[in-house]
């Protein structure tokens, strides 16, 4: 198996388990992690100069997949009014929940 069928499969597996245990609709959420929905995107952001990055922003899908990549560091969470920068650690998936989820 390829590696987008790898993600669309824990992707699913994931949205299927927090659906039931939210007790939604399955058949009626299942098109929310739809390969025709853009289930796999990969990005590889460009490197920038020291204190540029990307707007302060949400994740506006069900959940987004983030590989970790122990050279580059840059996602932050905001806690209590403050960001904090989470550590990469090699060979680790980080799972958010979007705002679709929420």
């Amino acid at each position: 198996m390829d590696y987008a069928t790898h993600l669309s499969r824990i992707a699913t597996t994931l949205f299927e388990a927090m659906a039931k245990n939210l007790e939604l609709n399955l058949k009626s959420t299942k098109s929310y992690v739809s390969e025709k929905t853009g289930l796999v995107r990969v990005y590889r952001y460009p490197c920038t100069e020291v204190g540029w990055g990307m707007e302060v922003h949400t994740d506006s899908s069900v959940l987004s997949i983030l590989n970790q990549d122990d050279h580059v560091s840059g996602l932050q969470v905001l806690k209590d009014d403050q960001w904090l920068t989470v550590k990469p650690i090699s060979n680790t998936l980080i799972v958010n929940l979007g705002d679709m989820m929420q």
